[in-house]
């Protein structure tokens, strides 16, 4: 290994050993106050302790144990649990005399959401004001819940992320995610049980930020975006040439831009870090950082929103969306999880020079004509915004009802009509 990488790593390797032995008693990120846990399947829960300490977990009369492992990470399984509204208290102590209660908790359907900023988007900013509105009015408690996962980049997949005070209840869906609550709503208007949703999204973000590196690297059309995440790592041959490269390149840099800072001449571009490196959203970044740690929340499916900032990628979009759902099944252990999406939208006034966003909604068409299983999409050519000039559009509930539809048909056995013309 480069002599400079060797001594960080070497340090790094020591600080995490050392950080297992002092772990405390912790849950991950998305076990707080008023989760909504997902009924008829197991239930991971899971956490942090000291390595060897015994932690007991007991919800709705079940009663779990696990040892944590030398990484100091543990988990349980709780058996299918019931449909519930009642809130109730889950437990969780170690043989160390530590302890953690939760309480406000709900047995229902979790969602995992995610995308760019039109899936970011709050109700209270959108025509999905309304239902701010009716959930506010109604008499009685509406079971509807949300979780904000906070963005964290990384390299390498994390066990660990922080949200934006836990699971929240439906007296603050203002600040929900418009699509996701309208995509809740519905669901609880038909089904009448609890609805969570699991939020992980980011604006002005690429689609590859939120893709496993594993289904990147497997996917024969996306070399490119597997070097970009290879260069980076200095754990792989081909991270630590690249690095060598960078450090030579960068000492070239060095002896050339002094001896231009002493006549006074224009400096040379500094070279840049390799592959990902010095990125912020680059390929499998935010999959690491904010949708690792929550995985394998126990979930239903997927409801996905994004697209504008890979408007220029033609037909390789679609790669990449393979890519983003494959990964997720795989990381969550679900090959068959449902994935509802929106097909771009348009905005703007018609313009005979620009194609806009239509090669984009034309490879997400093809897209899901290729991948029909478990895959819908919702198309939003035909809804007029109240403020149709933007990119980020007014109307969200009409969308998120529609992504519903498919779920209501297709995961849930309603008799309701999931899509209309696909374009």
């Amino acid at each position: 290994m480069n002599r400079i990488l060797f001594p960080l790593f070497l340090a790094l390797s020591m600080a995490l050993s050392v950080s297992a032995a002092d772990q405390q008693l912790e849950l991950a990120a998305p076990f707080t106050d008023n989760m909504i846990l997902q009924r008829e399947s197991e239930v991971p829960i899971w956490g942090f302790d000291a390595p060897g300490n015994r932690v007991t977990v007991e919800f709705s009369g079940q009663t779990k144990t696990a040892v944590a492992d030398r990484n100091g990470d543990w988990m349980v399984k709780l058996d299918p649990l019931e449909v519930s509204r009642e809130e109730r208290g889950l437990e969780i102590k170690n043989n160390r005399g530590k302890s953690i209660s939760l309480k406000g908790v709900l047995v229902g359907e979790v969602w995992f959401s995610s995308g760019q900023s039109n899936m970011v988007w709050t109700a209270g900013k959108s025509m999905c004001n309304q239902l701010v509105r009716e959930i506010a009015a109604s008499k009685e408690d509406i079971p509807i819940r949300e979780i904000n996962i906070n963005t964290v980049s990384a390299l390498y997949p994390q066990k660990k992320a922080t949200s934006e005070g836990g699971w929240k209840k439906a007296s603050g869906a203002s600040g929900f995610s418009a699509l996701s609550l309208s995509f809740a709503y519905e669901l609880y208007k038909e089904l009448n049980v609890p609805i969570g949703i699991l939020l992980s999204a980011h604006s002005n973000t690429r689609i590859e930020a939120f893709t496993q590196r594993e289904a990147i690297e497997k996917h024969p059309k996306l070399t490119g975006d597997a070097d970009l995440i290879g260069d980076a790592d200095p754990l792989t041959d081909q991270g630590r040439n690249a690095y060598e490269r960078y450090y030579s390149d960068l000492k070239a840099w060095q002896e050339v831009a002094g001896k231009i800072a002493e006549v006074g001449g224009k400096m040379p571009t500094r070279p840049n870090l390799p592959g990902i490196a010095g990125m912020w959203r680059g390929p499998s970044q935010f999959f690491n950082g904010k949708i690792a740690p929550v995985i394998p929340y126990g979930i239903r499916g997927a409801i996905w929103c994004q697209g504008t900032s890979n408007g220029g990628d033609g037909r390789i979009y679609a790669a990449r969306m393979e890519a983003l759902v494959k990964g997720w099944r795989d990381a969550w252990g679900m090959p068959e999880m449902p994935f509802y999406f929106t097909q771009m939208q348009c905005y703007g006034a018609p313009d005979p020079d620009s194609v806009g966003f239509a090669d984009i909604r034309q490879v997400q068409h093809l897209f899901f004509k290729n991948n029909r299983e478990n895959v819908g999409m919702v198309v939003q050519s035909d809804l007029n915004s109240a403020r149709p000039g933007g990119i980020h559009y007014y109307n969200k509930l009409h969308p998120g009802m529609r992504m519903a539809h498919w779920a209501l048909a297709k995961e849930y056995g309603k008799d309701i009509a999931c899509t209309g013309p696909i374009y």
